[in-house]
């Protein structure tokens, strides 16, 4: 809001100020003008200059357009306006068809592995078994109650804070891969092999661990000293033929 002395000074900033809206401007007297004027203030009928943004009503134009000057541009802001709602036409289907565009690649991207690959979504009970094509995939807080990934090379998959209940891993390739914060009750990793695996606590409720490899795993350190009390802690691994205590370091 901008205060102003003359009307020269009014016309100026009303012209620039429709130019930079594109299509209009008007006056509102300021109810504090009386008393300024009457005051021992230079600035006389002072005048507050107000610039909606892109109102195109030109009945409330013509309405607050006193001043003679501003007239003169009725014409060049008609036809200011009428540009705007001409490219209304253009833009807006443009960025329509734009955002259907994006949402539609980002499901693309989301069911052929790009981008977040899995994370947060909910694949209970489907089969990732036998295949290759999930290694370094992010499942960050999947859902895969009861979902098969016998087999299957995820090295390097994310699982952080995933819903594992039920969920075969039998024979799976987890090196390097992360179990952090996840719910494993009665997840199998029967034949594993999780080198450099990373588990939390949540390990102590699989339903078994038989022939698993847990070379450089990291496990906490009480986790690990319980795990090594569990009758199905033995065995060695098909893969690489390390015993699974032996990888634990159970004594």
């Amino acid at each position: 809001m901008v205060v102003l002395g003359s009307k020269k000074s009014i016309v100026s900033i009303l012209v620039a100020a429709s130019v930079l809206v594109g299509n209009e401007a008007f006056l509102v007297r300021n109810p504090a003008a009386s008393a300024v004027s009457s005051s021992s203030s230079p600035v006389r009928g002072h005048v507050h200059v107000v610039v909606p943004v892109l109102r195109t009503d030109s009945l409330m134009m013509r309405q607050y357009m006193s001043v003679p000057a501003l007239q003169e541009q009725d014409e060049k802001s008609a036809v200011s306006v009428s540009r705007m709602r001409r490219m209304d036409h253009v833009w807006k289907p443009a960025l329509l068809a734009a955002g259907i565009f994006l949402s539609t690649a980002t499901a693309a991207g989301a069911v052929s592995g790009g981008g977040l690959d899995y994370a947060g979504t909910d694949i209970s009970g489907q089969d990732f078994s036998n295949s290759d094509s999930y290694k370094g995939k992010d499942f960050t807080q999947v859902i895969a109650k009861g979902t098969s990934f016998v087999k299957s090379n995820l090295q390097g998959c994310r699982f952080y804070r995933a819903y594992l209940v039920n969920t075969d891993f039998e024979g799976a390739d987890l090196r390097g891969a992360s179990l952090e914060g996840t719910s494993m009750d009665d997840a199998n990793l029967k034949d594993v092999n999780a080198g450099g695996t990373y588990f939390s606590k949540s390990l102590l409720d699989v339903k078994s661990v038989e022939n698993a490899d847990f070379s450089d795993a990291s496990i906490p350190e009480k986790t690990q000293i319980l795990l090594c009390e569990r009758e199905d802690v033995k065995g060695t691994n098909p893969s690489t033929g390390v015993d699974t205590r032996e990888s634990l370091m159970c004594l």
